[in-house]
């Protein structure tokens, strides 16, 4: 069979085992351009493909037709033109699925690493919340097992309750009052001394007197040497303060 190329009207022999393998496609010899030999395909009986090589051949700028010697090498290179396309496709459809994945994989990852971090940190500013939390106590407790909460400085007033309080004039100095107190922390976890506030108020209710005493003042205890309070150990402490006067009729607790 023969086929001519439609960009340069060079003719070549072609055989159909050839097309079959190049799926039709070929690249042209002379001008190296691509085109379906199937549609240029032109059967010819012998005696006419003189006259049709004739006819086909190029201007005098051109290459003259190819001759029965030339056509093994012009069939190779039409193949191995054709290999190359096929093969700089794959290539490049490879590499941009395998770009494809890796950018996906690269956002999948910065995703989970985000929600991560905002998991830790709902987590961490959250701590005390979580632990005094009902339904979460007993598993926070067999947390606190296998970690060193203690390390972790959670932190909650509110989970600490004065279970005793007595105030009574100081036996060796006028104008002042003794306070002794029990405190118990309630927190599944070891927790730092809280801050103690009084507030003494009148019969109407208002306050007359307000002071606020730190660990170091009540416990008198320096913090390097001060431990946590303990969880559901009392803890007692005594106060010695001013007497705020007559009309302090009433006195209220509060930790910070």
């Amino acid at each position: 069979m023969q086929t001519q190329c439609p960009h340069c009207h060079t003719v070549f022999r072609i055989a159909q085992a050839q097309l079959e393998m190049a799926n039709g496609l070929v690249r042209c010899g002379f001008c190296k351009e691509i085109f379906e030999a199937r549609v240029e395909l032109d059967a010819r009986d012998n005696e006419n493909q003189r006259d049709v090589f004739e006819a086909s051949r190029p201007t005098d700028s051109q290459q003259p037709h190819i001759s029965a010697e030339d056509e093994p090498e012009r069939a190779a290179d039409s193949f191995a033109g054709e290999n190359e396309i096929l093969a700089d496709a794959l290539t490049a459809s490879t590499k941009e699925r395998t770009y494809s994945a890796v950018a996906t994989a690269a956002w999948s990852l910065a995703i989970l690493v985000l929600i991560a971090a905002l998991v830790t940190e709902y987590l961490w500013f959250n701590q005390p919340v979580l632990f005094q939390h009902q339904q979460l106590r007993p598993l926070t407790a067999r947390l606190c097992q296998r970690l060193d909460c203690e390390h972790l400085q959670m932190r909650d007033p509110s989970q600490i309750e004065l279970i005793s309080r007595n105030v009574y004039s100081h036996p060796n100095e006028q104008d002042a009052l003794m306070i002794s107190s029990t405190m118990v922390n309630h927190a599944p976890y070891a927790q730092a001394y809280p801050d103690v506030q009084i507030d003494f108020s009148d019969v109407r209710g208002e306050l007359i007197a307000s002071r606020r005493f730190t660990p170091e003042e009540y416990l008198q205890i320096d913090e390097k040497q001060r431990s946590l309070l303990q969880s559901g150990t009392p803890v007692t402490f005594g106060l010695e303060i001013r007497d705020p006067g007559e009309q302090a009729i009433t006195y209220e607790f509060s930790f910070h």
